[in-house]
């Protein structure tokens, strides 16, 4: 009976050492450290306003730094109508870059939309300056194409 006990203990620790002792900074280098995006205010700087303005019309991410700050910009270039959109969802520091992903959504085949030439992007401030940004797309399977 002390032996099945003994059996038992180790495999238990043995589990225990193979799967919960791991080192917890390798497991944050996976995963990475949530970056909370600044919302811009209503008033731009000009500078930060005429690159949103003249970066809009195509697609893509862009990043511009301004007085310490990075703003992240996610834009789907033009569209025919209205109903696109775009979000940046998330913004994770890596180890050696930055992951910016943004999900873009298309109308609806049959859905109402304006009937006009829109830009839609998404933009956002961190304060990170330092690491090179990488984007990652998801949603709209012709935003993806883009990419």
């Amino acid at each position: 009976m002390l032996t099945k006990k003994v059996l038992v203990l180790t495999l238990a620790l043995s589990a225990l050492i193979a799967f919960g002792c791991a080192d917890p900074a390798e497991n944050e280098e996976e995963t990475g450290e949530i970056i909370e995006p600044i919302e811009p205010g209503e008033e731009l700087p000009e500078e930060i306003e005429a690159w949103v303005e003249e970066s809009k019309f195509d697609f893509g991410g862009y990043s511009k730094i301004y007085e310490d700050q990075r703003y992240i910009l996610v834009a789907y270039g033009e569209r025919p109508t209205g109903g696109y959109s775009v979000e940046i969802t998330s913004i994770e520091k890596k180890e050696e870059e930055i992951i910016v992903t943004a999900h873009f959504t298309a109308p609806e085949e049959g859905e109402p939309v304006t009937q006009a030439i829109t830009y839609p992007y998404d933009l956002v401030i961190i304060e990170e300056t330092e690491l090179p940004i990488d984007f990652v797309t998801t949603g709209d399977d012709d935003a993806a194409e883009n990419r």
